[in-house]
């Protein structure tokens, strides 16, 4: 490419805009799969308005100096790439050499590897009773038949860390299932942790050279295998005391960690960044109990009222503490200690059941859901730990129990299929994802096999609405990304 020329990519969402500043002489559409509008403004002030497909070139009179792009297409996404520059621009001749790989096009047009893989499963329907809940109500509970498991550490795959809270030193961990069942597993930290990417980060107190430092041990967050140990420049508490460790949270490249009354702001390199004294905003001494980030806004607050007089909100990145109206939690009562589920807009609270020596873990909306069917799950059998309630969907879908016990859905099979499977809901664009679904019947058809080829779903305006008799089995293909 000369010089004074460059690519710009950008990804336009469905029926809307972006606008690119780059002055330049000219604007070449480099890629888009459909047709945009372009809005040029030159660097005189004049606009032009001109319709583009890739390799059209245009070069206004008054030149360049701001564009916005236009997806005229409201259902799917659009990338973009544009070539704005300065002097002579010519793609009339191609020169160079074509290889041939794999590929499958997504919604917005691109080509992405092909990474497609097969999953098969049998669904099964059991509750089709729909459930609605308002933000604060209560929308399941977990049993533990063991006391004192009462701070959750949120994993993915619909499963749950617990660790034994004994005024944070060294406890042990229980960990929940996406099948129900629950084990314990060999870990080293001392408190809840967070979840980094494919990772899990538990917080403990180690002595190094003669001093105790926070140190996070870093364990595969799938398999649970330990893979290193990071160092912060953080003050541990020692044999003889010192402030302890308790909840723990992650949010944009930091961890937000609780000793005691304070919470400290760690960057992954293990340096502390910031500190909020809990202690001096609440006008008492009072430690932290809770600390979480929802909508961009970290929440702190003690054992009692957890979301009342005790609640302070901070922004994440400068800590500069907030107007409480700012908050983005309601309705959860007190406990001992929460963790937000990223999978499910959902609070978990953890507290022990002293009437029948259990720990209770309880999950509550944040917003107004509509849980319209629940998929069975198998109740623990083996440990006697715990007692699980089916997996939730939010699929847009109708049942009916028929008289034969099997149940007959409609609407959005995909989605409740998916959501029952991996135990969390589905984002809007899950469709962008699914390239091939064979199933025993759907509308009437046994077996019935829908196919889009080299486009997903999504691109290729295939809906997710059918209708079929439930259990049966479902074979869905899908690029990774969404699993």
């Amino acid at each position: 490419m000369a010089a004074g020329q460059r690519d710009i990519p950008v990804l336009l969402q469905p029926g809307s805009g972006a606008t690119v500043r780059a002055p330049g002489e000219f604007l070449y559409l480099k890629f888009a799969d459909r047709e945009i509008q372009a809005i040029i403004t030159g660097q005189d002030g004049t606009q032009s308005r001109v319709k583009m497909v890739t390799g059209d070139f245009t070069k206004p009179a008054g030149g360049v100096s701001e564009i916005e792009l236009v997806n005229p297409d409201t259902g799917n996404p659009c990338a973009v790439v544009v070539t704005v520059g300065d002097g002579e621009f010519d793609r009339k001749i191609i020169q160079g050499e074509v290889t041939i790989t794999p590929g499958i096009r997504g919604a917005d047009g691109q080509f992405v590897d092909d990474t497609r893989s097969t999953v098969r499963l049998r669904v099964a329907i059991g509750n089709i009773e729909p459930r609605e809940y308002v933000a604060g109500d209560l929308v399941s509970t977990t049993v533990l038949d063991e006391r004192n498991f009462l701070q959750p550490t949120w994993l993915p795959d619909n499963r749950l860390l617990l660790h034994a809270y004994q005024n944070g030193d060294e406890g042990e961990y229980r960990l929940i299932t996406s099948d129900g069942q629950a084990t314990s597993p060999t870990l080293l930290g001392q408190g809840p942790g967070v979840v980094i990417g494919p990772e899990l980060w538990l917080p403990a107190n180690e002595n190094v050279l003669g001093t105790t430092w926070v140190v996070y041990k870093v364990y595969d967050v799938a398999t649970l295998q330990f893979r290193r140990t990071v160092l912060t420049d953080l003050l541990g508490r020692t044999a003889s005391g010192g402030p302890k460790l308790d909840a723990a949270e992650f949010f944009r490249d930091h961890l937000y960690q609780v000793q005691e009354n304070k919470v400290f702001k760690i960057d992954l390199a293990g340096q502390v960044v910031g500190v909020i004294d809990y202690a001096a905003d609440l006008g008492f001494q009072s430690d932290v109990a809770i600390a979480l980030v929802r909508n961009g806004v970290l929440h702190i607050s003690r054992t009692s009222n957890t979301w009342g007089s005790s609640l302070r909100v901070y922004d994440p990145g400068t800590l500069a503490r907030l107007d409480a109206s700012e908050s983005q939690v309601s309705g959860v009562p007190s406990s001992l200690a929460a963790v937000m589920d990223r999978e499910k807009d959902y609070v978990i609270r953890g507290y022990d059941n002293s009437f029948d020596d259990t720990s209770d873990i309880e999950a509550y909306a944040l917003e107004d859901i509509t849980i319209t069917a629940s998929g069975s799950v198998t109740s623990c059998a083996g440990g006697g730990f715990l007692k699980s309630s089916p997996i939730d969907t939010q699929a847009e879908i109708y049942t009916q129990r028929l008289d034969d016990g099997r149940v007959l859905m409609s609407g959005e099979i995909l989605r409740a299929a998916l959501e029952i499977y991996t135990g969390r809901y589905m984002p809007a664009n899950y469709l962008d994802y699914v390239y091939r679904v064979r199933a025993e019947n759907l509308n009437g058809i046994s077996p019935r096999t829908v196919d889009s080829g080299g486009k997903s779903f999504l691109a290729a305006g295939i809906p997710d609405d059918a209708s079929g008799t439930f259990p049966q089995t479902l074979e869905i293909t899908l690029r990774e990304g969404l699993l």
